[in-house]
């Protein structure tokens, strides 16, 4: 990559109920809190950037609307899957064709070609990355590279050539990698998510700026849920964590985002799409 500097924000675009800790509940909620979507590309459109909007296949019908607004404003539509499950609980056969069924549904509905995956719980293995490879993706955005976490599997990406850290390729198809700084010699998730927003945000700014310091590549993620406007239901059979993890930083967030897209403009930091991202590292190949 060129000296030249990218920062992607991305959106996984899922309903509160396919919050995993939700989802595995005997909850009974009946919010999707998808206004967060709509907050998200308000903040965007203000700062000038278009994004990247990984949907759920099987929540996009119900949406869409909302979708095919903000493609019509220059964001750009991928793939998080058919259903919000981690793709490693299901046979590399029913991944193919569901994820296949969901590319051409997408494609099909907003008239928009679908290049780009991301895994939920960035569960996926080289076995399910080449099968987006034959189904004609161009990009995968699930290399999480945090052992930690669960559902996520390393990726081996050996066979890839590496361009920056954090972007490698093979054969035209591209990882984008999630973003990551080292905290006492361990790599520690920087992108979004709950490891941005439930840190303590002078603690975490800090490491995003000492990354951005030596890196020419930056990705942002978030749940739609994290920006609503709606009071986020308290769900009395949750484990203490799994409320904490959906109620803390939320009343911040928009605030650090706006400061974070700051820095990276003061930075230097360009705002490309994955979608655009990738036809510039595609010539440079």
């Amino acid at each position: 990559m060129s000296k030249q500097k990218y920062a992607v924000f991305t959106m996984d675009v899922e309903a509160f109920t396919d919050t995993e800790c939700i989802s595995a509940s005997s909850e009974n909620v009946n919010v999707d809190l998808l206004d967060g979507l709509d907050e998200y590309i308000k903040i965007l459109d203000k700062h000038s950037i278009k994004c990247t909007l990984f949907t759920v296949g099987s929540l996009a019908p119900k949406i869409a609307d909302k979708l095919k607004k903000a493609i019509s404003s220059g964001h750009k539509l991928a793939l998080h899957n058919f259903e919000h499950i981690a793709p490693m609980d299901v046979s590399p056969e029913v991944f193919k064709e569901k994820t296949l069924k969901a590319k051409q549904t997408l494609s099909d509905m907003f008239g928009t070609e679908i290049s780009g995956f991301r895994a939920p719980y960035f569960s996926l293995d080289n076995k399910r990355l080449e099968i987006l490879k034959e189904l004609g993706f161009k990009y995968d955005s699930s290399n999480l590279g945090f052992s930690k976490a669960r559902h996520t599997v390393n990726l081996d990406l050996s066979n890839f050539k590496e361009h920056t850290e954090g972007i490698f390729s093979d054969n035209g198809f591209f990882e984008f990698s999630m973003s990551r700084q080292k905290i006492f010699g361990m790599p520690y998730p920087i992108s979004g998510g709950g490891y941005v927003r439930l840190s303590n945000w002078g603690f975490i700014k800090g490491l995003i700026k000492q990354y951005l310091q030596r890196n020419d590549y930056y990705v942002f993620y978030l749940h739609p849920f994290e920006l609503t406007k709606q009071k986020i239901p308290v769900l009395k059979d949750l484990k203490s964590y799994d409320k904490y993890y959906l109620q803390s930083g939320i009343s911040s967030y928009k605030k650090h985002i706006e400061q974070l897209i700051v820095m990276l403009k003061n930075l230097g930091y360009e705002f490309v799409t994955f979608e655009e991202l990738y036809e510039k590292m595609s010539k440079s190949v």
